[in-house]
């Protein structure tokens, strides 16, 4: 606890005081009250938002996300910049998964034979990093692949893959393998930190790892033409080897429909009801996704740990979803679904 805190005291206090200007309930009930991007604009000023818009002539969805974006990545480069090891490490696993999104829309704009250049505008600046225009040069599948091994940090989440996985396989495919990778690697590192870290950030990405597992078996069998259907023995490679449901990820690989699927994850209350909650209302992603939020939250209520660095991150990422969803509710004339947003903190 007094290394903690020598080391990184001063982070944990930083990222705690982001916590604490979070959206609230208050806020989101005043936003979804809004009838122009104007009138969010001038709700948000009075939050930890601030004048974010104010140079803005014109306001739009995108403008709006774009802005609290780079809001996320100015705090989250406050800690950062003030972070040691093994803290500093760890940071930088949580920028990773941005920077394989990023890896994998230009992989798709070669892929199309668009520029990858262009592309790089809409890139997650959280997972930007300085050999991404290298990438933009490629002009083949296979100068790509090389020069992500060689020249990005997440190279060694693409040591397990082929070049045959970047040709041959769909995006979705790649951003699997390459999650199961991540994963895995960022598992084991927060493991070999010990401690509150391990216990508290286990329990998160074993969920994520979970999530992985549950959506890549819904996904594989609920595509329609047996062509563009993933192969039971293609799926188990996408399974991360950690989670509550390592023991029956074998028999998760060979179901074919929702079913069997509950039927074999019934020992697991939680995700065998989520599964039975699914319907044409209802995703399983928009479940799971307030169950990572609950995970988030809970992060939140020890200290002198790395998780909450983690969790802030993930909870400004769907705080930024749901203005998202709010401001195209709003835009579009949508209002009647404009509070299908994912709540964070119920407070005032």
């Amino acid at each position: 606890m007094l290394t903690f805190n020598i080391e990184d005291g001063m982070a944990e206090a930083i990222v705690q005081g982001y916590r604490d200007g979070l959206l609230t309930t208050t806020d989101y009930n005043n936003l979804t009250q809004c009838d122009t991007l104007e009138d969010m604009k001038l709700h948000l000023a009075g939050t930890d938002y601030g004048n974010f818009l104010q140079n803005e002539a014109t306001l739009s969805s995108t403008i709006i996300v774009e802005k609290a974006t780079e809001k996320l990545v100015k705090d989250f480069n406050h800690f950062r910049f003030q972070a040691v090891e093994p803290l500093s490490t760890f940071l930088d696993f949580i920028t990773y998964d941005y920077m394989i999104l990023n890896v994998l829309k230009l992989i798709n704009a070669v892929r199309n034979g668009k520029g990858a250049l262009e592309l790089m505008y809409k890139c997650h600046p959280l997972g930007l990093f300085e050999s991404i225009g290298v990438i933009t040069a490629a002009t083949s599948i296979e100068d790509m692949y090389q020069l992500v091994l060689i020249d990005s940090p997440i190279g060694r989440f693409f040591t397990k893959t082929e070049t045959r996985d970047f040709d041959e396989y769909s995006t979705d495919y790649l951003r699997g393998l390459l999650q199961k990778n991540y994963l895995e690697a960022f598992y084991d590192f927060v493991q070999g930190l010990g401690g509150v870290t391990a216990e508290v950030m286990g329990e998160l990405l074993e969920f994520e790892a979970d999530r992985a597992v549950l959506t890549i078996t819904r996904q594989s069998y609920s595509v329609k033409e047996d062509s563009n259907r993933l192969p039971k023995d293609e799926r188990k490679k996408l399974y991360p080897n950690f989670g509550q449901l390592v023991d029956v990820q074998d028999r998760l690989a060979e179901v074919d429909d929702d079913n069997a699927m509950v039927e074999i994850v019934k020992p697991y209350p939680f995700f065998a009801e989520t599964l039975q909650s699914v319907s044409k209302q209802t995703s399983l992603e928009s479940l799971l996704k307030k169950k990572a939020v609950e995970l988030n939250k809970i992060a939140f209520e020890q200290q002198f740990h790395y998780g909450s660095f983690y969790a802030f991150v993930k909870l400004r990422e769907q705080e930024i979803n749901n203005l998202l969803w709010i401001s195209e509710c709003i835009n579009q004339g949508m209002k009647h679904r404009i509070n299908e947003y994912v709540p964070i903190y119920d407070k005032v």
